[in-house]
């Protein structure tokens, strides 16, 4: 843990420096601004990588092993696990802050207010909560003993996935419809053809969850969970994790968000990547 006064010293850095050295799409290394945070700008915006876990996260290889796919994954990733993370992300655009996904919650590990605080970023300096989708590593830092923790927001959803979660008769449903109440009239429940603030394009992607959610913000593109092991998954796009609920919608959209982004040249964030969670190109 970096002392006191190197966490002050990053955060001043943080508040006032233009970020010449961040990272950009022409590869430029990432400013390091507090453990677990990472700055970058593309284009006009400025990317804020804040990581949710702490230290090294290795997803194994028997998440993605499906029906028949242990062999093909052992050959793939010899080493038995796969590099990954929990990441949430800021986009600060036009004086505005949205924040991408909110993780855990502190009460399930969560270190995403923590790390706010270093990086001198309070709850209230949120303007804007875009979700992807509703599961609890994504949502779950929406709420804090059952109160909302970004109290300033407006909460972006699709209305996709809000409808199916609404339908779930399971703890997983009455879950996630909790948190969605705890905003109230704050929630805005959109379709994909609606504007959104600064500019987000949001994008159907489902497969992972039903109305799981890609976003596109000039040349950054927010993957949400279409990849859990990068490394892996991208030596073959039909593998995929435990995780994804409809495996051959997921396959699909997994292949037509990498076919768009190579197209467009896109720099990617997603929220299990390992490292700082941005990739250059796919």
């Amino acid at each position: 843990m970096k002392a006191t006064r190197l966490v002050a010293a990053a955060v001043a850095t943080f508040m006032a420096c233009s970020c010449g050295n961040a990272k950009t799409s022409s590869g430029q290394e990432p400013a390091t601004e507090a453990e677990g945070v990472t700055t970058m700008e593309i284009g006009s915006i400025r990317l804020i990588t804040i990581r949710d876990d702490d230290g090294e996260k290795r997803m194994p290889n028997k998440l993605f092993y499906g029906k028949t796919d242990s062999a093909k994954v052992e050959r793939l990733s010899p080493e038995g696990a796969v590099p990954s993370s929990v990441s949430c992300f800021i986009v600060e655009a036009e004086g505005k802050k949205a924040l991408f996904d909110t993780g855990n919650g502190a009460g399930r590990g969560g270190m995403l207010l923590k790390r706010l605080k270093d990086i001198g970023v309070k709850p209230g300096d949120i303007d804007y909560l875009v979700i992807t989708h509703f599961h609890g590593d994504h949502i779950g830092g929406m709420t804090d003993n059952g109160k909302p923790v970004f109290t300033k927001a407006e909460v972006y959803v699709p209305d996709a996935e809000y409808t199916a979660w609404q339908s779930m008769d399971n703890a997983g449903g009455k879950a996630a419809m909790e948190t969605m109440a705890a905003y109230g009239d704050k929630l805005r429940r959109y379709q994909y053809a609606d504007a959104l603030p600064l500019g987000i394009k949001p994008m159907p992607a489902p497969g992972h969850t039903p109305g799981h959610t890609v976003y596109q913000m000039g040349k950054l593109f927010i993957a949400g969970d279409l990849f859990h092991g990068l490394d892996l998954q991208l030596k073959d796009l039909n593998i995929c994790p435990s995780f994804d609920m409809e495996p051959t919608q997921a396959i699909e959209s997994r292949k037509k968000y990498v076919e768009y982004v190579r197209e467009n040249k896109l720099v990617t964030a997603g929220m299990h990547f390992p490292e700082n969670g941005v990739k250059d190109s796919l």
